[in-house]
């Protein structure tokens, strides 16, 4: 279970945008599935001439906001999409995930009547929208729990463990970190397939999974063409304590502006 999240400065778009067609038509039978209130009491409802209101639905969302003076980006969007392979969610498991995110990052927690207003849309069968208004009920600003990247992270976790689900990456800060812009536009100027920092790491990971030994990891890499440096200890100069990793600019490595290259 993946979830992104997002801020902005207005909820009718964003309502209007999930109930939409998408982009590319991508979007089916749009319906809210979890909320502050019962499903069926927020639904924005289909009029006469076949199309949805929407007006009802905003309007209970921004009502909070007009109590505590709301910063400028005071709309909360997570997007919270199943892996691939794993089972089909129904739409009460999809309202409990949901649920458990509002719970972990503090904004609407079970039996406080007084948080925020939010609902959980869903337009397709591998994920759902959370959208809330950062102002609590109770006329109180909305106190967002610290690193909400992180909480919503551990609410993922649970979930995965409480339905089965395929295990995603931790969100402790030690998963693989992205590639940067800077790497991103040198593999976009050269053409190749793949970024040099992951490309790396391929390299490093396949030569650790097919090496009996520390001598043949480092053999595995240098015929792959990975620059190796190691670092020995202190006390014991024959032995190894780490190493750092690099690509030659032929295989999309990085380098300063000096020409050296970027180390990892």
């Amino acid at each position: 279970m993946i979830g992104k999240i997002g801020r902005g400065k207005a909820v009718g778009g964003l309502v209007r945008y999930l109930f939409g067609p998408g982009r590319a038509n991508e979007h089916t039978n749009p319906r809210i599935v979890a909320g502050w209130d019962e499903p069926g009491a927020v639904e924005p409802e289909i009029t006469a001439r076949g199309v949805r209101d929407f007006r009802p639905l905003i309007a209970k969302l921004n009502a909070p906001l007009a109590a505590v003076n709301a910063a400028t980006k005071c709309v909360w969007h997570c997007s919270l999409r199943s892996a691939p392979g794993d089972r089909v969610l129904s739409d009460d498991e999809w309202a409990d995930i949901a649920s458990e995110v509002m719970d972990r990052t503090q904004l609407a927690s079970p039996g406080d009547d007084g948080g925020c207003r939010w609902v959980a849309v869903r337009h397709a069968e591998d994920h759902v929208h959370l959208v809330a208004t950062l102002a609590r009920q109770d006329g109180r600003p909305a106190v967002l729990a610290r690193n909400d990247f992180y909480r919503v992270g551990e609410a993922c976790r649970a979930v995965e463990e409480r339905y089965g689900l395929a295990i995603t990456a931790g969100r402790d800060r030690t998963a693989a970190v992205r590639p940067s812009r800077a790497e991103t536009e040198k593999a976009e100027r050269l053409a190749k397939p793949a970024i040099g920092r992951e490309v790396l790491r391929l390299e490093v990971q396949t030569a650790a999974s097919g090496a009996s030994g520390e001598k043949e990891f480092f053999a595995r890499l240098e015929v792959a063409g990975v620059m190796v440096a190691r670092r020995y200890s202190e006390r014991d100069p024959a032995q190894v304590t780490g190493y750092r990793v690099a690509l030659p600019g032929s295989m999309g490595g990085l380098h300063s502006a000096d020409g050296k290259p970027i180390w990892y």
